[in-house]
């Protein structure tokens, strides 16, 4: 093994938020290295610049456009600067400081695209969570008004009975990037019980004195609750119509609702699902 001085040409790389992905420019790095003779010559010999993904967190912005990485953070990229047949003893630079200049980007939701299944008397308890659920892209003002979300590869799973999570790639637009390429998902998914109830339908905000009839009177209510059941519906849950939504309405139907569901319920069905309300006047 033999030391000498080795110089790199380097193009930075990163995921700066707000910023190029890769530095306008060249940037000499200087390193006293230890290797084999050969290698040596052929790093002195390299006129090609290579190019660096640094993490984030090792570029220190300083002004402007312009950002760097310390010489102590250096030790971390010695393989991609150098080759792993490299060992460097010390840089002669504080630090190498690139320029990353600033393009136009908009953040916009990650929508999930899913084909699922459930084995019989399972059901997902809550949407699909997905981390990240938002992302940065980057292009021409033309292409970003164009784009309000972006799309996960489909997500295929049958025969769901419990719990699971993944990674999934996200679907790239023509001509923009993203700041993330990949997204980690999460789908809580319970057994279930069908509790069907039979439950009277009041009005909800009515003022005092008035008089609303409502047609039915009562609603037939199916809940899906976790099992083992944690509470019983029934002690709390109860139908309504909104007396403001009566208002709004040319006809008088309104939506039936449920309020003071207990812990536990997954989801429920109201049959039917609007009533016929009348102001007695």
């Amino acid at each position: 093994m033999q030391t000498g001085l080795v110089s790199v040409s380097v193009i930075a790389q990163s995921n700066i938020s707000g910023r190029a992905e890769k530095s306008s420019d060249e940037v000499t790095v200087t390193a006293r290295c230890k290797a084999s003779g050969f290698r040596l010559l052929y790093l002195g010999r390299r006129n090609k610049p290579v190019t660096v993904k640094f993490a984030v967190e090792d570029l220190q912005h300083e002004e402007g456009d312009y950002f760097t990485v310390s010489a102590t953070q250096l030790y971390k990229y010695v393989k991609d600067l150098f080759g792993a047949d490299a060992s460097v003893e010390s840089f002669l630079v504080e630090g190498a400081r690139f320029r990353f200049i600033r393009e136009l980007c908009k953040k916009v939701p990650v929508r999930p695209v899913t084909i699922l299944s459930f084995r019989p008397q399972y059901m997902q308890v809550s949407d699909i969570r997905l981390q990240p659920d938002s992302v940065l892209v980057y292009g021409s003002s033309d292409m970003l008004s164009g784009i309000s979300e972006i799309c996960t590869e489909t997500i295929i799973k049958s025969d769901i009975r419990g719990n699971l999570h993944g990674e999934t790639r996200l679907e790239v637009p023509g001509r923009v990037r993203l700041s993330e390429h990949v997204a980690s998902w999460e789908l809580e998914v319970s057994r279930f019980v069908e509790i069907p109830l039979d439950l009277p339908i009041s009005v909800k905000g009515a003022p005092a004195g008035s008089s609303i009839s409502v047609y039915p009177s009562h609603a037939r209510v199916v809940f899906k609750c976790v099992f083992p059941v944690i509470a019983d519906p029934s002690s709390t849950a109860g139908c309504f119509v909104d007396y403001a939504d009566f208002q709004k309405s040319l006809t008088g139907r309104c939506m039936i609702q449920c309020r003071d569901l207990p812990k536990g319920v997954i989801s429920c069905t109201v049959i039917p699902e609007v009533a016929e309300c009348i102001e007695k006047l």
